[in-house]
């Protein structure tokens, strides 16, 4: 029996344990610190071996190492053994290991902390699983959560931890799975803040009543704030705005002082955005003139904190302001705004153009669906396309009473080309690229689009040039190598609380600087490059990454591109502006517009279609199999080539073991050569009564000899006289039986296999960008690699997993996959799986989702498979049944 002397001695333990990471945790942070006052990289001077240098730094220095030393053995024992001597302060290495430690002993507090305070077993596991996710210990998470839903008694609790971990990692669907099947109040109403909007985001309308239900019963009183702010995001997502004005009014009305600011400023934010706030408020409009929208960068979201959005609007403006004859009406603050730049347009850009007059009104990038824009809104749609709303949906179509002319456009996210994106597009096509990636994933969807370059070159029509010249110096805007001299951040929160008008005067004199001030700029920022490039400064553009999807046809470009880019814009809107001001119809307009824009639109054809896929040579790959023995078909046996990575070796026993419980018919296991010793086949051998066990022939292609990449790109050929195989990995559970595979029907397929649940896997067009980027500095070879991995498409696809999949191995060899795939691997450095969904596309068959279940990233009540390759295994063993 325990006293209540040692429950209160335990939790004083545990609350000395709880400091100790906080105490360690204030001690890393002050690291940084004593790299700025020492001037060096954490001082490291052994006690036997101080030099000449002497004085505060050193000293500061030298204390804090001996403190974090004691705090690190408090923590986990001693460590002389990695640390360098008394007085050294700790590796960036050693820092971040127990910055990872800490989140962990954090997080796992956290459920203690939570039973002390009272809580009930259930909220409390909330409280630990939402620690956990937060720290990024999404196995973790997994692991107990899949340990508690096997036991009937905490099976809700179990569920409820699958469901957060999987909210973060996959799609909304994995996650609702687990919530959808709690009923225990406690845990929904502690969990709201992941439980509501997975179903708003899984079910659509489908999930008010939900909503709805909670309200009547008074639980959303016991939400959080931030669950009700992240609801609230879900169902204005779905336009659901009544029960958004419910919970955002109620909240407000009910948060004191003391709540927290930031969730309070978000949802008064919200409340501005729904019918009858601010943003839906009538603009200004003058009877009979052509309304001309000015783009702005609000949305329901957040409001954007980059100069460079401004800097476009400013160049936008510049296209106007050319036409002497053009006058402007509207909302005061843009027109006073005009009339303020006019008297700064180049001589040599000032046309006198159309007699007429536009009615000037504000319109958000990524907002203006949820604006009273006036019909027959004309404006120029450039720039990052599309900014999310609250990560989850987009601006797309636009506004009904818009009329986009599309030029300069970045496609950000492909996945915000829906049915309807698509269809809206090519309605007011072709789109003008900012860069050529655009172009290719526009393309691949069957949308006309075609390379313009940027707006922001045509910028220095706003900045008359000087002379003399007195630029002098360099500015360095978020330059990333030195920090000496003049230096600024393109991203100023302070920008979200001006006006637009503020802003763009903000944008002017930011620009300015490039053109009056400083001579040189040193940048990695493309909204920097161009401008200053535009105006006449000498640009030093090093962006983080020079294969990012902005940059395609913007980067490495010698002046005469870049004047090409500048006069290609300049020359198509001033065909199309006096037409939309002298009151010319849509058609007539969007006709010229297909007809100025012919020839670029031929360019593209010609240039997309100059790559090629590296392809390996055929030859190569029937020497690396000549000689060896392959494989051959026996009647009524289902054939397995069984993966194996590095460290799984022990587990392909196990593997074999759950087939063979399994199986339904007779089935051959083919293993990597040197996988198993021939002892460990042998025993395994052994054991089985349905199947056998034989091993692959070694094989060797280049410089790789029997790697797990090559051997998995080439089992078409290796298996010659095969009409099918099934691939599994080594770290499969199998719970069905397997040979059911063997009856697959893949109609007009390459291979079946499960799509890919992953949020981050959900779009192919998404995967090959993300591929691309990954080229580094070879940003013409990335270029070559869109291009040429787009060609051919008509739609976008989602990704599938070749880990347990089903081959077509007549359809693979029939059109070249073996030879495709390790071109891929070999001279671009793909994956084995990545090269496949690079081949294949979308020409899979789903194998359905109980086949190939990956527990962190999702669970199943019945899983017939669950693969633990690079998983966190749950005791060795998942919960297979419920």
């Amino acid at each position: 029996m325990t006293t209540g002397r040692n429950a209160a001695d335990r939790y004083l333990s545990k609350g000395r344990e709880l400091v100790k990471p906080v105490v360690h945790g204030i001690a890393r942070r002050a690291l940084p610190v004593v790299e700025r006052a020492s001037g060096t990289k954490y001082v490291r001077e052994r006690a036997t071996g101080a030099g000449k240098s002497s004085g505060k730094p050193k000293k500061i220095a030298t204390e804090t190492a001996r403190a974090y030393r004691k705090l690190a053995t408090g923590l986990h024992g001693a460590t002389a053994e990695n640390t360098d001597g008394w007085t050294v302060a700790p590796s960036t290495r050693e820092v971040d290991a127990k910055a990872r430690q800490l989140a962990r002993l954090k997080a796992h507090a956290a459920l203690s902390e939570a039973l002390t305070q009272g809580s009930s077993f259930g909220p409390a596991v909330v409280k630990a699983g939402r620690s956990l996710v937060a720290a990024g210990h999404l196995a973790d998470t997994v692991s107990i959560g899949l340990n508690l839903r096997s036991n009937p008694s905490t099976e809700e609790a179990g569920r409820v931890l699958l469901g957060l971990a999987y909210q973060r990692s996959s799609d909304p669907e994995v996650a609702w799975a687990q919530f959808e099947k709690i009923e225990d109040r406690e845990i929904i109403v502690a969990a709201a803040e992941e439980y509501y909007p997975t179903a708003i985001d899984t079910l659509g309308h489908e999930a008010l009543p939900l909503l709805e239900s909670a309200d009547k019963a008074g639980e959303t009183d016991k939400w959080s704030a931030k669950a009700v702010l992240r609801t609230a995001e879900s169902a204005f997502c779905i336009d659901a705005f009544d029960q958004v004005r419910t919970l955002v009014e109620t909240r407000l009305d009910r948060m004191g002082d003391d709540a927290d600011s930031a969730v309070r400023y978000e949802l008064n934010r919200m409340r501005d955005w729904l019918p009858g706030g601010k943003h839906l408020e009538p603009l200004p409009t003058t009877a009979g003139k052509r309304n001309f929208g000015v783009l702005s960068y609000d949305q329901p979201g957040i409001r954007s904190r980059n100069i460079g959005d401004y800097i476009q609007t400013i160049a936008s403006i510049g296209h106007l302001l050319r036409y002497e004859n053009l006058s402007f009406t509207g909302d005061n603050g843009l027109t006073d705004l005009f009339a303020k730049l006019r008297q700064s347009v180049k001589e040599e850009r000032k046309y006198g153009g159309p007699e007429a007059e536009l009615n000037l009104v504000e319109v958000y990038r990524d907002g203006n669906v949820y604006q009273d824009i006036p019909e027959d809104t004309w404006y120029i749609a450039f720039g990052w396309y599309m900014h999310d709303i609250f990560g989850k949906s987009f601006n797309i179509p636009f506004h009904p009473n818009l009329r986009p002319i599309l030029l300069s456009v970045f496609v950000r996210y492909p996945e915000m080309l829906t049915p309807e994106a698509i269809a809206y597009l090519k309605k007011y096509g072709p789109v003008g690229c900012r860069d050529w990636q655009s172009v290719a994933v526009l393309r691949a969807v069957g949308v006309p689009a075609f390379f313009s370059g940027c707006l922001t070159t045509t910028v220095d029509t706003l900045f008359p040039t000087t002379s003399p010249d007195r630029r002098s110096g360099a500015l360095r805007v978020d330059w990333t190598k030195d920090n000496k001299g003049p230096k600024k951040k393109q991203t100023v929160t302070a920008i979200r609380d001006k006006s637009f008008p503020e802003n763009l005067e903000l944008a002017r004199n930011w620009v300015a600087d490039y053109a009056y001030k400083y001579k040189h700029v040193l940048t990695s920022r493309l909204h920097a490059n161009l401008p200053a490039r535009s105006v006449g400064a000498d640009v030093d553009f090093e962006p983080k990454n020079k294969s990012d999807s902005r940059f395609g046809g913007l980067i490495g470009i010698d002046a005469a591109e870049f004047d090409a880019i500048r006069n290609g814009i300049l020359d198509k809107l001033a065909v199309l502006l006096p037409l939309i001001a002298n009151g010319a119809s849509e058609d007539e307009i969007y006709a010229k517009w297909v007809e100025i824009t012919a020839d670029e639109m031929a360019f593209a054809d010609e240039y997309l279609a100059s790559a090629r896929l590296p392809v390996a040579e055929s030859g190569s790959v029937a020497s690396a199999l000549s000689g060896i023995e392959r494989p051959a078909p026996e009647a009524h046996v289902t054939d397995i080539v069984m993966t194996v990575e590095k460290g799984e070796v022990p587990l392909v026993g196990q593997a074999l073991r759950t087939i063979e419980t399994h199986a339904g018919a007779a089935y051959r296991v083919w293993l990597p050569n040197g996988a198993l010793t021939s002892a460990e086949v042998d025993e395994i051998r052994s054991e089985l009564t349905q199947g056998s066990i034989d091993i692959l022939p070694p094989v060797a292609l280049g410089d790789e000899r029997n790697s797990s990449e090559v051997l998995s790109a080439v089992l078409p050929a290796l298996f010659a006289d095969h009409e099918r195989l099934i691939v599994v990995p080594a770290t499969a559970e199998v719970s069905a039986d397997i040979t059911e595979l063997s009856t697959v029907d893949f109609k007009d397929t390459l291979l079946a296999a499960k799509h890919d649940v992953r949020k981050s896997r959900s779009s192919g067009l998404t995967l090959m960008r993300r591929i691309a980027s990954s080229f580094g500095d070879d940003h013409t070879g990335a270029l070559d690699f869109v291009f040429a991995s787009h060609a051919g498409m008509s739609q976008d696809f989602v990704p599938f997993d070749p880990q347990i999949a089903v081959l077509n191995l007549a359809g693979l060899r029939s059109e070249g996959v073996v030879e495709r795939v390790l071109g891929l691997v070999q001279q671009n450095g793909l994956s084995h799986i990545d090269a496949m969904q690079m081949i294949v596309k979308g020409r899979y068959a789903d194998l359905g989702d109980d086949w190939n279940i990956h527990a962190q990233w999702e669970a199943a009540d019945a899983p017939k498979i669950v693969n633990w390759r690079r998983q966190a295994r749950h005791f060795g063993h998942m919960a297979l049944t419920r």
